[in-house]
């Protein structure tokens, strides 16, 4: 059997990109920080992030239609940092997107998503969106995670 921490450090040397996935609620705007972001297909555009089960967000983000993938820039890790721990979006730095879900204002990029599909991934449920826009931020270094800690490439 493989010891999750050790498994949680290894990987922490993967370096990845940070993104806040957003959705509407009935209680209003949320996001998560999420890393776990990866392009499934061009034809059709589909990408993939996962969400653990034992979120607080989980059942919103599981049960969303439509959300946005914020890809932030270098000088966001304290919105990466306070989405990793708190949902509510902090007014002022959100607008509405096309697809009704909010996205952060001054990201790097942003992908407008309807869901595709839910696939089962062991304590996590890997969420497939297909992309029906795109939206071209500041050109700017983007925001990396890596050994627990935040950098920048670019």
């Amino acid at each position: 059997m493989i010891d999750t921490t050790a498994q949680r450090a290894l990987l922490s040397r993967y370096p990845t990109g940070v993104t806040v996935v957003c959705t509407m609620t009935d209680a209003g705007p949320i996001g998560i920080t999420v890393n776990s972001f990866a392009s499934v297909s061009l034809d059709p555009p589909l990408v993939l992030w996962s969400i653990g089960k034992a979120s607080d967000r989980y059942e919103a983000f599981r049960s969303a239609k439509a959300f946005t993938i914020n890809i932030l820039n270098a000088d966001q890790a304290d919105l990466a940092q306070y989405y990793a721990q708190n949902s509510m979006l902090i007014d002022g730095q959100w607008e509405i997107a096309g697809n009704g879900a909010p996205r952060i204002s001054g990201a790097a990029g942003t992908l407008e998503c309807c869901q595709h599909a839910v696939h089962p991934g062991g304590d996590h449920d890997i969420l497939v969106g297909e992309v029906t826009a795109l939206h071209q931020g500041p050109a700017a270094a983007s925001l990396t995670f890596f050994k627990s800690g935040y950098g920048r490439i670019g």
